[in-house]
């Protein structure tokens, strides 16, 4: 609610510091949504499977479905004209397009990618690839028998695992009374960063 006042036969209004700050967190997450968008390729529609265990049989024999997978990368292997990966299926971030790093995972697949990549480059990588499911190969993890899925990857994104420091949000206004931590040193009060894993 605006308050009014009259001042010199002009009425003037005053927007409470709460609201504003209402609003300038509501735009601000408004941006940062805008701004989290997935690479050209790996966009989610609501016919793309988006988790391994919502894959059916029917979806291996039919070889038309078209899933948007990611997780971590355990092996990877160049043959002619494409490169074969084995990735440790984790969920995959609806907005970006990210694998979850520390998720839970729900088995693994075999992603075939167009073209060469180096599997030197591949290696503690994570990645999330779109394609067609074409079927099952029989492997093994260790001594286990296992079926991967595979997909024939038509786009996908590499990921690196880093880490960056951050400070958390503050404000000065007494009401909204939240902020970074601080640290004494040197004769004086300072924001101490914060360290958060991140893909990239």
């Amino acid at each position: 609610m605006n308050i009014g006042s009259a001042t010199n036969g002009k009425i003037r209004f005053f927007v409470p510091v709460a609201n504003t700050k209402k609003t300038l967190l509501f735009l601000t997450a408004l941006f940062l949504t805008a701004c989290v968008s997935p690479p050209q390729g790996l966009e989610k529609d609501e016919f793309t499977i988006q988790q391994l265990n919502k894959i059916e049989a029917d979806d291996y024999t039919c070889r038309c479905r078209i899933v948007r997978l990611g997780g971590k990368i355990l092996s990877a292997q160049a043959l002619k004209n494409q490169t074969k990966v084995e990735v440790m299926s984790l969920p995959v971030s609806g907005f970006s397009a990210k694998p979850v790093w520390d998720g839970p995972t729900d088995g693994r697949f075999i992603a075939y990618l167009p073209g060469f990549v180096d599997p030197e480059s591949l290696k503690n990588q994570y990645i999330t690839v779109k394609g067609r499911l074409t079927g099952q190969e029989q492997g093994k993890i260790d001594q286990v028998d296992y079926a991967f899925p595979v997909v024939s990857a038509a786009a996908f994104k590499r990921w690196q695992l880093t880490q960056e420091y951050y400070y958390d949000p503050y404000w000065d206004d007494f009401y909204y009374g939240f902020g970074p931590r601080w640290g004494y040193y040197g004769g004086f009060w300072h924001r101490e960063p914060r360290v958060r894993t991140i893909l990239r």
